[in-house]
């Protein structure tokens, strides 16, 4: 598909794959290099060339990035481009066709060898020779280390070590250890060891998912590192002595105590502007807009109405939508929803519905004081949480098995700045009682349809002040992921996006009426306005001035 005899003559086992398992399960990844060297282990280095003015990679060295991904599929499908992605030459054609993404590095280099010692010896003329009988998997004599290069790397020094966790002094498997900047890294073995050459001139860090990252400075006589990570759920970070008491669960218990003070009691109307997307692997399945005004009663502590629905309920109206990309199957309510909170505008503020800020149930949950910050003039206390035992009256949200996150606490009012929570579903009763009904053809069966692999949402949540001194809901961003199987269907991997953005309206604002082309059965759900809205306004979205996070 490309400008050239040898190409077109190419049959790359990409191809081949990505025929064999369907274009929906395969993503083919080209690396594209804008600067430096390239060559084999044993030939002399050669310069990459500077790319014509037009083609991919110039367009890419002009912005600032040290690196970059470009996803043709989604960003220029059919586009001719140039690119140097085959042996520094340029070839122009669709390349979408051929690759679906590309990764960009501004700078490359060949690979080094590495001496038992540590000395990292650039391939030259002058050095293949020798390299060509240095020890090396095919003569395992000594095997040698695998460096990435950087300006560290000559410094010749090798540091070793191991990592445990500080809490049951076990190994951690697989810890990335680098320095940073520099470009050099390696990951540890399964057991904890790592030995990382040219890493002399500056701090290492290590760091593992579920650990707070350390940095240490190697011992100047080469003695052996021995680093203890603290896992994040206990981790103390940047924690500023103070005269007053520093326990979470007083400062909660203060929390607590103002929220009548700090956040709106009264009946509450805002106007929303929410942006929806939906992926299904790396597809954009279906994206949508939409401006609303919602009425938050005064008693909203529930967002479902609490016991069998009958308490106050936030009341939607969707103003305008549009819907940017559509797709053939019509679209359905459980499509755009996700366990936890932050998909409709009703969920949007845990102040107001989560049970971490009842009176009455805050106890449920396990409280740390993760940091105390400073912003500006504002001392702000960030609070670890974690349910101890996940049901619904603990989470506010069934078929939850976990609920954790952290909040933001400004010292000055006790107010609640920021939250940020992960929820994760049940799954091993969902895929339990899934099994059991399979096939029975009742309402359980059609509820309980789908194996997951995964499902999870996290929620972000920041809060801003009024004129009357009271807070309320700016933004709400959730994000949420489903994998996993429909009974009897193909496997499927969903990610679900849910933006919200809030501008508080004078009290005065008349509520807008209920569409009377919606079916009043299921009028009142936003998400079911949404899909089933009528009208579309161009001249509406041509002057609409959408908010951002920074507002």
């Amino acid at each position: 598909m490309l400008d050239d005899a040898e190409m077109k003559d190419y049959r790359p086992m990409g191809r081949a794959v990505k025929a064999a398992l369907g274009a929906d399960q395969v993503y083919i990844l080209g690396t594209l290099g804008g600067s430096g060297t390239y060559g084999f282990m044993f030939q002399e280095p050669k310069p990459v060339p500077a790319p014509a003015t037009g083609s991919l990679e110039a367009e890419l060295l002009a912005q600032p990035a040290d690196y970059a991904f470009v996803s043709l599929k989604h960003d220029a499908p059919g586009r001719r481009l140039t690119t140097y992605a085959f042996d520094y030459r340029p070839f122009a054609g669709p390349w979408s066709e051929v690759v679906d993404g590309f990764l960009f590095l501004r700078s490359v280099n060949p690979p080094h060898w590495a001496t038992a010692g540590g000395e990292v010896r650039p391939v030259t003329a002058d050095t293949a020779a020798v390299a060509r009988t240095a020890p090396s998997v095919l003569n395992p004599a000594t095997r040698p280390q695998r460096v990435r290069t950087g300006v560290a790397a000559a410094a010749g020094t090798t540091v070793r070590g191991v990592v445990l966790d500080k809490k049951t002094g076990r190994p951690v498997p697989y810890a990335s250890v680098s320095v940073p900047g520099q470009g050099v890294g390696t990951v540890a073995d399964g057991a904890g060891r790592f030995s990382l050459s040219g890493a002399g001139l500056g701090v290492v860090q290590i760091s593992s998912v579920g650990y707070a990252t350390v940095s240490v400075r190697p011992d100047a006589g080469g003695a052996p590192l021995t680093v203890r990570l603290v896992p994040a759920a206990y981790e103390l970070q940047s924690v500023q002595v103070r005269g007053e008491s520093l326990d979470p669960r007083k400062i909660m218990k203060k929390v607590l105590a103002a929220l009548p003070k700090n956040y709106e009691q009264a009946d509450y109307l805002a106007e929303v502007y929410t942006h929806r997307r939906l992926s299904n692997f790396d597809t954009l399945r279906y994206e949508a807009e939409y401006v609303s005004q919602v009425f938050e009663p005064a008693g909203h502590r529930d967002f479902n109405g609490g016991f069998l629905m009958m308490g106050p309920m936030e009341q939607h109206r969707v103003r305008e939508a549009r819907v940017l990309l559509q797709p053939k199957k019509t679209m359905r309510y459980r499509d755009l929803m996700v366990g936890g909170q932050g998909f409709v505008s009703a969920a949007a503020d845990p102040v107001r519905i989560s049970p971490l800020f009842k009176t009455g149930r805050w106890r449920k949950y396990d409280l740390h004081l993760d940091s105390v910050q400073q912003a500006g003039a504002e001392t702000i206390y960030v609070i670890r949480f974690a349910v101890k035992r996940a049901t619904h009256r603990s989470t506010g949200s069934s078929l939850t098995s976990s609920y954790s996150g952290r909040f933001y606490v400004q010292q000055r009012d006790y107010a609640v700045v920021r939250y940020e929570a992960l929820w994760q579903t049940d799954t091993v009763t969902y895929n339990a009682v899934a099994h059991k009904y399979m096939g029975r053809h009742n309402r359980i069966s059609a509820l309980y349809n789908t194996i997951y692999t995964d499902s999870r949402t996290d929620h972000t949540v920041c809060y801003a002040r009024s004129a009357n001194g009271r807070y309320h809901v700016a933004s709400s961003v959730a994000q949420g992921v489903k994998a996993g199987r429909i009974l009897g269907q193909a496997p499927y991997h969903h990610q679900t996006l849910c933006e919200e953005y809030f501008t508080a309206l004078p009290a005065t604002t008349p509520l807008l009426p209920l569409n009377p082309k919606l079916d009043p059965r299921m009028a009142e759900s936003e998400i079911f306005q949404l899909l089933q809205y009528p009208d579309h306004h161009p001249e509406f979205w041509q002057t609409y001035q959408r908010p951002t996070a920074g507002q």
